[in-house]
């Protein structure tokens, strides 16, 4: 079964059910998210003590699709000239996409924003503030199947004047299947770990409610961090301190970093030198303790 799901920009597609964030240029704006993992406290309070069992699954997934969104911006002296140059760097990018065998069904267009754009003239003794034009701002999210075709589709928008990739999603199609999945693995682990305390150290204990289950996915976008790497000089001591400091500019870079399996009691297919969308489920089960009867 699919549902349909908006996905960001307010693109709709029918056949997209999940969606997922690769890395592009929004990855240098966002906070990365982290998974709940095992609190390892699986004491209980209160008048009759008992214990917890916790789970915590890790599943990767490849996609079945994706969505590239790019970003569009022209300036113009009035509306309908900064809406017509952004159409028509659009236009040309859709008839080099069709080449690329993606069609007009597998592209979508959003007006973001329409704004006011002003700039300063000098005059005798003051700086003034005036209207300059205006700014057009849209973007284009393009469907596509196989990973390998972005980088035709990006090549096209640059020659297109487009430079700005927002960013790419990856698309899951049957989502409540794959946590179906999850939840299998973790009630067998709560298992498992339950025999293996009456096993190990004879306590005997009875399930009493599910403290929290918290599903949760986790996409490429999201798990890349940024970095720089460089060594700076010292410019005190043998230097003038009256002296100015002019830096160069350190370029950062983005590497995928995602989930540490040590975190999980279980990994569901392995992640390989691909991203893949990242599911986890967390399970924390109470259980009652059955102590044995004592005659007065």
């Amino acid at each position: 079964m699919k549902t349909t799901v908006t996905i960001f920009c307010l693109v709709l597609f029918v056949s997209v059910v999940s969606f997922a964030q690769e890395s592009g240029n929004r990855a240098y704006n966002q906070q990365r998210r982290e998974p709940v993992i095992n609190s390892g406290d699986l004491t209980q309070g209160g008048e009759q003590r008992g214990a917890m069992i916790e789970a915590n699954v890790l599943m990767n997934l490849p996609a079945d699709g994706y969505v590239a969104v790019f970003g569009i911006a022209q300036e113009g002296s009035t509306v309908e000239e900064s809406n017509a140059k952004v159409d028509s760097i659009i236009t040309r990018f859709k008839r080099a996409a069709a080449t690329l065998g993606i069609s007009e069904n597998d592209t979508y267009v959003d007006l973001i924003t329409q704004n006011k754009v002003y700039e300063y003239r000098q005059e005798t003794n003051a700086v003034v503030e005036q209207l300059k034009g205006f700014e057009s701002k849209k973007t284009i999210a393009v469907r596509y199947k196989q990973r390998e075709q972005l980088k035709a589709i990006v090549d096209a928008a640059a020659k297109a004047s487009i430079f700005d990739l927002i960013k790419v999603d990856y698309v899951l199609t049957d989502l409540p299947a794959a946590r179906e999945k999850l939840y299998e693995e973790a009630t067998k682990i709560i298992k498992e770990k339950e025999a293996r305390y009456k096993t190990s150290f004879g306590v005997k204990m009875s399930p009493v409610a599910v403290a929290n289950e918290k599903y949760d996915a986790f996409y490429p976008g999201e798990l890349y961090k940024s970095y720089q790497a460089y060594e700076s000089g010292d410019t005190y001591g043998s230097y003038n301190s009256n002296s100015r400091v002019i830096q160069q500019r350190k370029s950062s870079t983005l590497y995928y970093d995602p989930l540490d399996p040590a975190d999980f009691d279980r990994v569901m297919n392995p992640l390989g030198i691909e991203p893949m969308i990242q599911l986890t489920l967390y399970l924390r089960l109470e259980y009652a303790i059955n102590r044995p009867t004592t005659n007065p």
